[in-house]
């Protein structure tokens, strides 16, 4: 047995169940209404003939196919059935059996994981934190990673399309990733990513477009325990700026009830992957006298951006209607910043993303309220004063206990938005515990 050295796998095996990363592999499941597409590989005997076996759950019949590709689509599905599928080489060597759920769901999926399918249970239940990026060949790269309460989550599963979201592929995994955020930067691709939940932040970069990635380095660590104040963020924007590199990370915890915020940010000129390149302004803790601090734990997951007067605002998630504004001077990137203001804000209740278009006029793609089975487009010229555009997907007709469109990452370029959400569809654990990643496209 190796040591684990890498910080990507194809796939991540946990050390105790070393053997199965031999076994026939199923990477990606994409199921839609009548049909699923099916990815696989096979780092083991690479000379048999394989067979994919699929059943509705619980039966013991089983349709085969031949394989003779590494991808296939079935067709010919019921809707809304719930079904089993694994991969069989001549010589009896046997995936895992994953499941799957046909049914319509908006969008094309890049991802998706069963509520009962426990394949990561050794890291996560529910695909979550996506982030998306294009390449400078016109690809299109996402990542996301696999939430669950008291789980490690630290795993992260990366997907490629070369026909701009069309159909979608396996890349590779990263192990330990959350939260993760992929950018492109001077030539080469970076992973900004936590250890786990409140742990250690870290950075790696790729030279052949995400398929293999240097070992992390940390930047700053956090406590790795969900019970303590540690390192906290989404995959949140990555802003050039003033000759820099600029991006919010918060600190505290939900059970600690507190939480401070800072940007980190790095010359753009200057090797990422050296700790002493980065600059954290320090973390400005929660002021329970300003407007609504009394009765909340402080701000989180907020966006860098720069303001039409060239300041670094960094625009948190506070509570509904409202987002906190902090200011940092460019000029200055290690002292705190400054409170500037709360603001009204339509989707300040959860994760949101703030995008600059070359016109220079703001937008930000976020969930209107009251929960998170809408998702909005609005606009300001100013980042302040912001109004409705229009609604990107509304299903607020169905239960909103179970479905929501969430946690977006997005992609503005010339007046077409690629939106990448945490989707809770057809029939998903709950309205927050996804089951989908999904891509969606649109005109401003």
């Amino acid at each position: 047995m190796k040591s684990y050295n890498n910080w990507n796998y194809r796939p991540y095996t946990p050390a105790d169940k070393y053997e199965e990363r031999f076994l026939p592999y199923l990477c990606r499941i994409a199921p839609y209404e009548t049909s699923v597409e099916i990815e696989w590989f096979d780092e083991g005997d690479k000379t048999t003939s394989h067979t994919l076996h699929i059943g509705r759950y619980n039966t013991d019949e089983d349709n085969i196919y031949q394989l003779t590709d590494k991808s296939i689509t079935i067709n010919g599905l019921d809707s809304n059935e719930e079904y089993k599928t694994y991969i069989k080489d001549e010589n009896g060597r046997v995936s895992k059996i994953r499941r799957f759920r046909t049914g319509f769901v908006p969008g094309k999926i890049v991802c998706y994981l069963h509520p009962e399918d426990d394949i990561f249970s050794f890291a996560g239940q529910y695909p979550c934190s996506p982030s998306i990026v294009r390449l400078p060949c016109g690809a299109l790269l996402t990542s996301n990673d696999y939430y669950k309460k008291e789980y490690p989550q630290n795993y992260t599963t990366i997907f490629r399309s070369d026909d701009n979201g069309e159909n979608w592929y396996y890349v590779t995994d990263l192990m330990p990733s959350f939260w993760g955020k992929l950018f492109y930067h001077n030539c080469a691709l970076y992973m900004l990513a936590m250890s786990t939940e409140y742990g250690d932040l870290l950075i790696g970069k790729s030279d052949d477009e995400g398929k293999t990635w240097t070992a992390p380095v940390t930047l700053m660590r956090g406590s790795c325990n969900p019970h303590f104040n540690g390192l906290h963020k989404a995959p949140m924007r990555i802003e050039t700026s003033c000759g820099r590199l600029w991006t919010a990370v918060d600190f505290g915890s939900w059970p600690q009830k507190s939480f401070g915020n800072s940007l980190f940010s790095c010359p753009v000129d200057k090797n990422l992957l050296n700790v002493d390149n980065w600059i954290c302004t320090g973390f400005l803790l929660h002021d329970k006298t300003i407007p609504y601090g009394e009765n909340l734990m402080g701000a989180i997951e907020g966006n860098a951006i720069t303001t039409p007067d060239g300041m670094i605002a960094n625009i948190l998630r506070y509570t509904t209607g409202k987002a906190k504004m902090l200011l940092t001077d460019p000029s200055k990137p290690d002292e705190m910043p400054t409170f500037s203001g709360i603001i009204d804000f339509p989707v300040a209740h959860t994760k949101f993303e703030i995008l600059r278009h070359k016109s220079g006029k703001y937008y930000v793609v976020g969930n209107t309220p009251p929960m998170r089975n809408r998702l909005s487009l609005y606009s300001s010229t100013n980042l302040k004063d912001w109004v409705f555009e229009k609604d990107l997907i509304d299903y607020t007709d169905l239960d909103n206990q179970k479905v929501a469109f969430q946690y977006p990452s997005a992609i503005l370029e010339d007046d077409t938005l690629i939106v990448l959400s945490r989707t809770a569809f057809n029939n998903a654990a709950t309205w927050h515990n996804s089951n989908y990643i999904t891509l969606h496209k649109y005109t401003i």
